[in-house]
């Protein structure tokens, strides 16, 4: 005899999470077991909460990193008592949007996250990603699943993540300390809040990747360039080279800021590299195109192909081998999925793009990589920045062992938010008023006369 979906969901949790009173509590896994059959997953409440958490000063093309980073975390509730996360975008726009989803999803069933979600995408693609990710993290409580296991089934567990490499200045940089927005006890010496210092020469960087390899057992490394002058940039991905001997898989991303004879005159010195691709040196499909054609090189980009309507142009110009996803920026998960599938059709390889994010966003990365057979290039994460103590998940960050992380093994994304760490963090959002991402204004605070320019 067939079963309804009635009778054969379980339902999770004995949680409360009233739409007017608010009153959360957190589903434990052996509530997530329990069997209930009357589980619709009638959405009831949305609630979004704007946090920052801490950012050490890292550099990239378009500045330096603020004091902290910007996210957004949403709560689903439903009339079955089944609560779901997600985690998005920062800055206050995103925040905006997510609120006005709530009149979008209230009565709707988390199990048609795709159909409603039709209008939350209208209202950014980022707010989408993080009201799916609290439907498909609702759907795999109530029954039983974990999250990859909705989405067809694990194709690699452990997955695979590369070492995201940043020049920065020290964490205690009185400059940096003196910014007003600072709202938390960091200071200088052992009240820094990481101890990794200034790194802005090849030397420096060398022996970050050597720390990060012997920390993390990162097999992949990336340098985020752009930052200084190419050559001094080239001479670091030889130095750590050197400093990790064998033939480490390297990768450059100098975020478009080189001119196209630049990328080219750098590209034929990395053909003497073990590089696994070249990321973004130079900006626009056609001057991607003409470096992957004059340097024969690998190249990857999170720049000329964000999305599914560029797709085609790519096609006829040729500037990539490699597309970083992103579940945040493609539409979601499943978007992600399809977008696996037509790179295999065009024989294009895919990875991960990542920003700042914390443990929510972690875990549905790794759900991300273990259900697409397509992503067989490390995913990018800025995961081991995040500052230590400051994750929003029970049981602290999520562990990297020989570069890579075991899926959890929790129905849906199989972790939980610490409610203590959420309210310190929304707390700070608040105080220290940062709205909107501005590397540059950070940047000018150390060197006044900054400006972005390519090189």
């Amino acid at each position: 005899m067939q079963m309804n979906r009635r009778e054969w969901l379980a339902a999770a949790g004995i949680g409360t999470f009233s739409i007017l009173g608010w009153n959360f509590s957190t589903v434990r896994p052996d509530q997530e077991k329990a069997a209930s059959r009357k589980a619709d997953l009638v959405i009831t409440g949305l609630r979004v909460t704007p946090i920052a958490l801490p950012d050490p000063p890292i550099l990239a093309a378009s500045g330096c990193h603020g004091p902290y980073f910007l996210r957004n975390v949403v709560e689903i509730e439903t009339g079955d008592g089944v609560a779901g996360i997600g985690e998005t975008h920062g800055g206050e726009s995103v925040t905006k949007a997510l609120e006005l989803s709530r009149g979008i999803v209230a009565g709707q069933s988390a199990f048609a996250y795709q159909k409603f979600g039709l209008q939350v995408a209208k209202l950014g693609l980022g707010c989408y990603a993080g009201v799916e990710l609290a439907c498909l993290d609702a759907i795999g409580k109530a029954t039983g699943r974990r999250l990859c296991e909705l989405l067809g089934g694990p194709v690699r567990d452990p997955v695979e993540f590369a070492a995201y490499l940043f020049f920065r200045y020290a964490a205690d940089h009185p400059k940096l300390l003196a910014d007003p927005r600072v709202a938390d006890g960091r200071g200088r010496g052992e009240k820094a809040f990481d101890p990794w210092g200034e790194i802005r020469t090849p030397q420096a960087m060398a022996e970050l990747a050597w720390q990060f390899q012997q920390r993390w057992g990162f097999r992949c490394f990336k340098l985020k360039a752009g930052v200084l002058p190419p050559e001094v940039e080239l001479e670091a991905l030889r130095a750590i080279k050197d400093r990790l001997g064998g033939q480490p898989l390297l990768r450059i991303d100098p975020n478009e800021r080189w001119k196209v004879e630049t990328a080219l005159r750098i590209g034929g010195e990395l053909k003497k590299l073990p590089l696994e691709y070249y990321e973004d040196p130079v900006s626009g499909q056609e001057a991607m195109a003409e470096v992957r054609k004059q340097t024969g090189l690998r190249m990857s980009t999170n720049s000329c192909v964000t999305g599914f309507r560029h797709i085609p142009k790519a096609i006829e110009t040729r500037p990539i081998d490699v597309v970083l996803c992103d579940h945040h920026v493609w539409g979601g998960i499943p978007a992600c999925q399809a977008l696996g599938k037509l790179c295999e059709s065009l024989g294009w390889g895919v990875s991960q793009h990542s920003n700042s994010h914390a443990g929510i966003t972690m875990a549905a990365m790794v759900h991300v990589a273990a259900v697409m057979p397509q992503l067989t290039c490390a995913s990018d994460t800025h995961y081991p920045w995040l500052v230590e103590g400051s994750d929003l998940i029970e049981g602290g960050k999520l562990r990297i062992v020989a570069g890579r992380m075991e899926v959890p093994g929790a129905p849906g994304l199989g972790v939980h938010l610490d409610r203590d760490q959420l309210a310190r963090a929304h707390e700070v959002y608040k105080k220290c008023g940062m709205r909107r991402r501005d590397d540059a204004h950070t940047m000018r605070l150390v060197e006044p006369t900054w400006q972005p320019a390519l090189f």
